[in-house]
């Protein structure tokens, strides 16, 4: 069952054939940087799974089929940049609610941008540059406050960042561009734009930076390691596992031991001839240049120097025909998304504040004590992972980057998962330690209301929205507490609207209102001493009436 199709930077020519929308599993679909030409086949519609669609810098041509408004999983992006596109922008891509990111700009599009873009609830980023566009800007936020380069081009538009639609110049009639944005923070735009798809990404200066400095990998696994003959494999010598050991364990990886999948790669479990159980992450094969092999070493130099009671451990890693394998400890119980979220039975609140805790602490270590400081830039509930005693363990360090280099605040790639990521990341693209306690704050909620991170539209769209909505209308009671929870007693309900207080503070929408991670371990252990009673120090303002309106 084909799943990801790659045929990004190569050489191909001529169209396209409509029978690529028979691929109903199609997930990825990735045709950037060739030569294709033709019409794009309206067939594509049918790929109802499709959650990322490239094909920029192509010669396709013709108009946008509105069959691409069916494609409702599309939640990465969809590339259609740098190509001959002509005729007006369907209004029916206004049904890609869950759509990130959308490029259409260096094509010859005309009319106006859909009034339907109104209910792309989802996106953070877009570029209509150097097109025919013509008429104003939608009235819609994200539009209102996006850079002039992802508009310029266009002669005949106005509003938003462009100005008025008075009929006077705007600074919208310049040259056009064979690369279609000249502006640096256009750059930065359709850099992030063509980096996301899912997989994790480390700029190379954090490998550089791990590289000069004089600490092998193996080092970082404690022990001295040794190598297996059949591949580039690498342990500490008293785990005595070899590849070997691996491929019997999994049956050569069959889907039968996979207990996991994601958008670096899939996890196995396997059982040695010990009786240990690990956990088996075989990244995915490379999509976009070095991109996994990105991921795989910024998880290997990341996890392998770091041990915390509340991180993953990494026992060790290898290379194996052509894929990256890291090798963990095993967490019986899964992630705490699965927990919450699926069919396997609630959590009482004593558990669920132990797991809240536990995240806390793993995540203050990362930004206060591991050297160097490290940002996740990806925490939530499924890469909390919980162990039998339901003890928790950060994990899925693929995104993670140093705080300390002043290199690593601006990023290429998005960070983070809807739902999850700050407010401020979709228009500074800056990633600070204030992003990981905003994702922390949408786990508490999770934990507290037993709500995903995702909410309808008409609930506010997302999580935190839909809590500060909540507590406006009814103030702080129990009845946003998850229904599942056997409340006993009024000292558990005093509790839990104390850790609602912090989830609020959590996920202020200034950075600056936001406790940092150690501050928050300390409310949360003084909120359990005093049982509820709510501390004093360090003093936060609840951010219920200006902020959520």
């Amino acid at each position: 069952m084909l799943q990801r199709l790659d045929f990004s930077q190569n050489s191909f020519v001529d169209a396209i054939p409509n029978e690529l929308g028979t691929l109903s599993q199609l997930e990825l679909l990735m045709l950037s940087e060739n030569k294709f030409s033709g019409n794009i086949p309206a067939a594509l519609g049918n790929l109802s799974h499709l959650t990322e669609l490239q094909m920029g810098g192509n010669s396709f041509s013709g108009e946008i089929p509105s069959e691409l408004g069916f494609l409702t999983s599309l939640q990465i992006a969809m590339n259609l940049s740098n190509n001959n596109l002509s005729g007006s922008i369907p209004p029916q891509l206004g049904n890609l609610i869950m759509l990130e990111f959308l490029l259409l700009n260096n094509n010859h599009l005309s009319g106006e941008i859909p009034s339907t873009f109104q209910n792309l609830s989802s996106l953070l980023g877009c570029n209509f540059s150097y097109n025919n566009l013509t008429g104003p800007i939608p009235s819609i936020p994200l539009f209102q406050n996006m850079a002039i380069s992802s508009f310029i081009g266009n002669k005949g538009l106005c509003g938003g960042p462009l100005g008025d639609c008075s009929g006077t110049s705007s600074p919208n009639s310049v040259p056009s561009s064979s690369q279609g944005v000249d502006a640096p923070r256009g750059k930065i735009i359709t850099a992030v734009a063509a980096a996301v798809g899912g997989i994790s990404l480390i700029l190379i200066v954090v490998i550089i930076y791990f590289m000069r400095r004089p600490v092998e990998v193996a080092a970082s696994l404690q022990d001295k390691e040794i190598s297996s003959p059949v591949s580039d494999i690498y342990f500490p010598p008293k785990e005595g596992f070899t590849l070997e050991d691996l491929l019997e364990a999994t049956n050569n990886f069959h889907d039968s031991y996979v207990v996991g999948r994601g958008a670096v790669g899939t996890v196995y479990r396997a059982l040695m001839h010990s009786g240990q159980t690990i956990a088996v992450k075989k990244l995915a094969s490379n999509r976009e240049g070095n991109n996994v092999e990105n991921s795989f070493q910024a998880e290997i130099l990341t996890l392998g120097k770091i041990r915390h009671r509340n991180i993953v451990k990494l026992y060790g890693f290898c290379y194996h025909q052509g894929s990256n394998l890291l090798l963990y400890e095993y967490m019986a119980r899964g992630s705490l998304g699965e927990l919450l979220h699926g069919s396997s039975g609630s959590l009482e609140w004593p558990t669920r504040f132990t797991i809240a805790l536990g995240a806390a602490q793993g995540l203050s270590y990362l930004h206060h004590d591991c050297k160097p400081r490290i940002i996740h830039r990806d925490i939530k509930s499924n890469n909390i992972l919980l162990d039998d005693n339901f003890e928790a363990h950060v994990g899925d360090f693929g995104l993670a980057k140093v705080i300390d280099m002043p290199q690593s605040k601006s990023v290429s790639a998005v960070a983070g998962s809807y739902g999850y990521i700050a407010p401020e990341y979709a228009y500074t693209m800056k990633v600070t330690e204030k992003c990981d306690i905003y994702s922390y704050g949408v786990v508490l909620l999770e934990l507290l209301t037993g709500r995903t991170p995702v909410q309808p539209l008409d609930q506010g769209g997302d999580l935190v929205t839909w809590a500060r909505n909540y507590v406006r209308d009814h103030s702080l009671t129990s009845g946003i507490f998850d229904s599942r929870v056997n409340i006993k007693d009024e000292s558990t309900i005093n509790h839990m609207i104390t850790v609602l207080k912090i989830a609020l503070m959590c996920t202020s929408m200034s950075p600056y209102d936001r406790p940092s991670m150690r501050e928050v371990v300390l409310m949360l252990i003084e909120s359990e001493e005093q049982e509820g009673n709510f501390i004093s120090s360090p003093v936060y303002d609840l951010p219920l009436k200006d902020n959520a309106s």
